[in-house]
């Protein structure tokens, strides 16, 4: 009884394995987002179909007029990659659900809950809404496809929470961009997007940025910037995590089925052995007069 329990319990895994499968093939045909219009914000629901960092940067590519960035045309380029951002997303946390990405989605909670929050860029794009961090890895990971180095700016305030944001190095300096707060982009472009150490030694263009923020917010916010290490990825644990748990919500039925063959052959070791040792006892004596 106990070994036949042992094998439906196996069985149930390989059919979970399947049903795992077969929803995360059905949600790579399923491009339907619920968009819930925002207020405030720039976006354009029409940019819903950049669905993988390629087509965010071929679109970039279109606007500019080619695929390679000239060297006195790089802050033209980044103006357009920040355009784009403020137009792709909406403010909102993009997570993992039953169907993309399950596994994350069932053993994040019992690890740290916010390992359900994507980090991967081409996932994180199969959303219409994204927050600072989401924003800023799909931007920081376009520069990094055109060669544009690349480093997180975070920021913490104890009363406000945190934010995050990045730069980009070109011209021979650092370049600021908060595509999720949107400072205003004409007074960026005319500046030629300073730096976060640049914006914050000028409070008066600091705050002509952030004009719909609370003047105590935006100064004690942005003063407390570090900068993460450059071209790193800035969530390193989590994209493992997520790239894991995307393989197994794959391939996960191939593991159990195997785990399926082999308790099956250690029972039938094991039922075989007990009928040898029984067989023994059994004339054991006789043998030996």
């Amino acid at each position: 009884m106990k070994n036949l329990l042992i094998k439906i319990s196996c069985a149930l895994l390989i059919v979970s394995g399947l049903v795992i499968l077969v929803n995360e093939i059905l949600n790579n045909f399923d491009k339907k987002n619920e968009v819930i219009v925002p207020h405030n914000e720039h976006f354009d629901p029409s940019l819903l179909r950049l669905r993988s960092v390629a087509a965010f940067t071929s679109y970039c590519d279109s606007l500019y007029g080619k695929s390679e960035i000239n060297a006195s045309d790089s802050e033209q380029y980044a103006a357009i990659v920040a355009q784009t951002l403020r137009d792709r997303f909406y403010h909102g946390y993009s997570y993992y659900y039953f169907g993309q990405n399950s596994i994350a989605y069932f053993f994040a909670p019992l690890i740290r809950e916010d390992l359900r929050a994507i980090v991967i860029p081409n996932d994180i794009l199969k959303h219409p809404m994204a927050a600072c961090s989401q924003q800023s890895i799909v931007g920081m990971e376009v520069f990094k496809r055109k060669g544009i180095d690349v480093r997180k700016v975070g920021f913490y305030a104890k009363e406000y929470g945190g934010h995050f944001c990045f730069e980009a190095f070109f011209n021979g300096k650092w370049h600021f961009f908060d595509p999720d707060m949107e400072p205003k982009l004409s007074i960026m472009r005319k500046n030629h997007f300073p730096s976060i150490a640049e914006l914050t030694q000028n409070d008066s263009l600091l705050h002509s940025l952030y004009t719909k923020e609370d003047r105590n917010f935006v100064e004690k916010l942005f003063l407390s910037y570090t900068y993460g290490p450059v071209n790193k990825f800035p969530a390193p644990n989590a994209i493992v995590f997520q790239y894991m748990t995307k393989f197994l919500s794959y391939f996960s039925w191939v593991a159990f089925i195997l785990l399926y063959f082999f308790v099956g052959r250690k029972v039938t070791y094991t039922a075989k052995n007990k009928n040898s040792t029984e067989v023994s006892k059994a004339f054991g004596p006789q043998l030996r007069a």
